[in-house]
């Protein structure tokens, strides 16, 4: 019942604010795709949701699952503690059997609402922070796999020069450690686990997030990741978005400095050749924004550093390279089609936790007391109904909803059987 990767490929395509001739198209004519992440309890935000996507006409919804939501769902003890005593077993990594488990779910909400436009996505997949101190002590490089990572580095290197110049110039013993780096257990276990998630789940889209790393590295590291996609896993349909520059974290507030002029064209220059070293199909990179945005914060996106980048990319890349825009809570506003994807979170999570909170004051009397009435479904019903109506409207801030009409037009009915597919049953190449 979800989308796949080559379906959302097209999808976004029609969702293209630019014409062939790379003229950015009336403002009017844009839309943008929401991106809702699901939190643990998994099941409550993912049927609402769904629920979104099925109502009117139908919206497309990219469903999201960040890797610590995925963990939470595969009940790591770490996000969800087990009582005294109690163990907790898992028969694969948590954040690989927790994806499995969420994308089966979302199959289900969607083929039983009706809702043929649910994608599913892999958000904020971090990956290792870049530590010189502990790589310096670490012993567990062999030297054939430090001259291949080092050979992959001098490349990156080589390429970048053009767009950056001397920044791209680390001194040998900086090189020598992102070499360590891509050596590392760490490394090397999160890249062995995104391709796991990728080969099981099989999901539409999915986020590497490099945030963390310095350039240099987040070029190399990037395209190593997406090669191990397509080449590795064979997976050439899911959509990869790559992050070029901090797009900060929850709660985090990021300096942020607007470019104009020579600047900003400089910028744009970098990001087309991020891009294109990378392979990357979409393209995170800051534009004022911040992450979970509490009521009535609101952060004013930088529109000219928007149709800059994004109209470089087109017109150098040939294509439309839909930028993700990440904290889409506190977006004072969605620059549709500028923005190909809106990512959201907060907002349903605080819509969901009020309305069991103004639940709770309103009845609590009854709660006490012990009535049944006012401590069973409709407790977490109220939570399930006010994420599915925050989604409807975030859905129309983006312009797409009811955008299914159009799409069953453009794309022809989408005819999936009205069942969960079987997820993640055939061990792959990247199972141990």
């Amino acid at each position: 019942m979800l989308l796949t990767g080559t379906e959302l490929r097209q999808i976004f395509a029609l969702a293209s604010p630019f014409t062939a001739e790379g003229q950015l198209k009336p403002e009017a004519e844009r839309v943008t795709l929401l991106a809702a992440n699901a939190n643990f309890p998994l099941e409550l935000e993912m049927r609402g949701f769904a629920m979104a996507a099925a109502a009117g006409q139908g919206s497309p919804i990219i469903v999201q699952l960040s890797h610590n939501a995925a963990e939470a769902g595969a009940g790591d003890p770490g996000k969800i503690p087990p009582l005294a005593g109690v163990k907790h077993y898992s028969p694969d990594t948590n954040v690989v059997r927790g994806a499995e488990l969420a994308a089966e779910q979302i199959a289900r909400f969607a083929a039983e609402y009706g809702a043929p436009f649910v994608a599913v996505s892999l958000d904020h997949f971090k990956v290792p922070m870049f530590a010189p101190a502990l790589l310096q002590n670490s012993a567990e490089h062999d030297g054939y796999s430090l001259s291949i990572a080092e050979a992959r580095v001098r490349h990156a290197i080589s390429y970048m020069q053009a767009a950056f110049g001397d920044e791209a110039s680390p001194d040998e013993a900086t090189l020598k450690l992102y070499a360590l780096y891509l050596t590392s257990k760490e490394y090397v276990t999160f890249k062995r686990d995104f391709l796991r998630v990728v080969e099981r789940v099989r999901p539409a889209w999915g986020m590497i997030d490099t945030e963390l790393l310095p350039p240099v590295l987040d070029f190399v590291v990037t395209r190593d990741i997406i090669d191990g996609v397509r080449f590795g896993v064979g997976n050439h349909e899911i959509m990869l978005e790559a992050e070029f520059g901090a797009t900060g974290t929850g709660g985090q507030a990021l300096d942020y400095r607007r470019l104009t002029g020579a600047e900003l064209d400089r910028f744009a220059t970098q990001v087309v050749s991020f891009v294109r070293y990378t392979g990357a199909d979409a393209i995170a990179y800051p534009i004022g924004m911040e992450h979970a945005a509490k009521k009535g914060q609101r952060h004013e996106p930088d529109i000219q550093r928007l149709e800059v980048v994004q109209t470089a990319l087109f017109k150098g890349l040939g294509r439309y390279i839909p930028f993700a825009q990440h904290g889409g809570t506190g977006a004072a506003k969605v620059a549709r089609g500028l923005v190909g994807k809106n990512n959201v979170n907060t907002h349903f999570l605080v819509a969901g936790a009020l309305a069991m909170a103004e639940y709770g004051l309103a009845h609590i009397d009854g709660i006490r007391a012990g009535d049944k009435k006012y401590c069973g479904a409709t407790v977490f019903n109220n939570y399930l109904q006010a994420v599915a109506e925050a989604a409807l409207f975030k859905l129309e801030e983006a312009g797409s909803l009811n955008m299914g009409s159009m799409l069953r037009e453009s794309l022809g009915v989408v005819s999936r059987a009205a069942v969960a597919p079987s997820v993640g049953k055939t061990p792959g190449a990247y199972d141990e």
